[in-house]
């Protein structure tokens, strides 16, 4: 679940709305995504819905790989050996590295396909519940951030806001959010 949240998180954080094509020089603006995603009246909560809904429908998904993976652990945790074996003068002995046996190969493969499926799952579904939501609000902070001067408009993750408030660029998160919701939810 951490998984999604995390991807999701980023998918958000990497959109980014340029309104380079107005002449002449305009500041640099944010808008903080947690504060984005929150719920009214200080988010738009849309996007955080959609958010929702995608960890929702990969849950059990999420649950099988934690499962493989945990199940994988215990198994090379139990084909370890506890402890080092000694010789007649007490040195250690030296045993050849025993590959990974059957069940963990077995393991090891379903984990990866389960992976991979999640991935496939993920993108497919990010696509089809979030990415309508992202492009609507991205469309919308290009509209208010050129209404205001803004030059480029950054969607900010908590990581990225003492080095966008040291380069002096201009948080409009609040304001957008009351614009938004009054007149870019179309």
């Amino acid at each position: 679940m951490k998984l999604i949240l995390f991807a999701a998180g980023c998918t958000i954080a990497a959109l980014s709305v340029s309104a380079a094509a107005q002449e002449g020089a305009g500041s640099s603006c944010y808008i903080q995504v947690p504060k984005l995603v929150a719920a009214p009246p200080g988010g738009i909560d849309e996007l955080g819905s959609a958010i929702r809904k995608l960890d929702e429908a990969l849950r059990p998904q999420v649950e099988e790989v934690n499962r493989l993976k945990a199940a994988l652990d215990r198994l090379q945790a139990a084909n370890r050996p506890q402890q080092q074996e000694l010789d007649e003068n007490g040195a250690p002995v030296e045993r050849a590295e025993a590959g990974p046996s059957e069940e963990e190969q077995h393991l090891r493969a379903q984990l990866a396909a389960r992976q991979d499926q999640l991935k496939a799952d993920y993108s497919a579904r990010q696509s089809e519940l979030v990415g309508p939501v992202q492009a609507r609000i991205s469309q919308g902070a290009q509209t208010y951030g050129s209404g205001r001067g803004c030059s480029q408009i950054k969607m900010a993750r908590a990581t990225d806001l003492p080095g966008l408030q040291s380069a002096g660029a201009q948080d409009i998160t609040a304001e957008f959010v009351t614009w938004y919701v009054q007149n870019g939810a179309t």
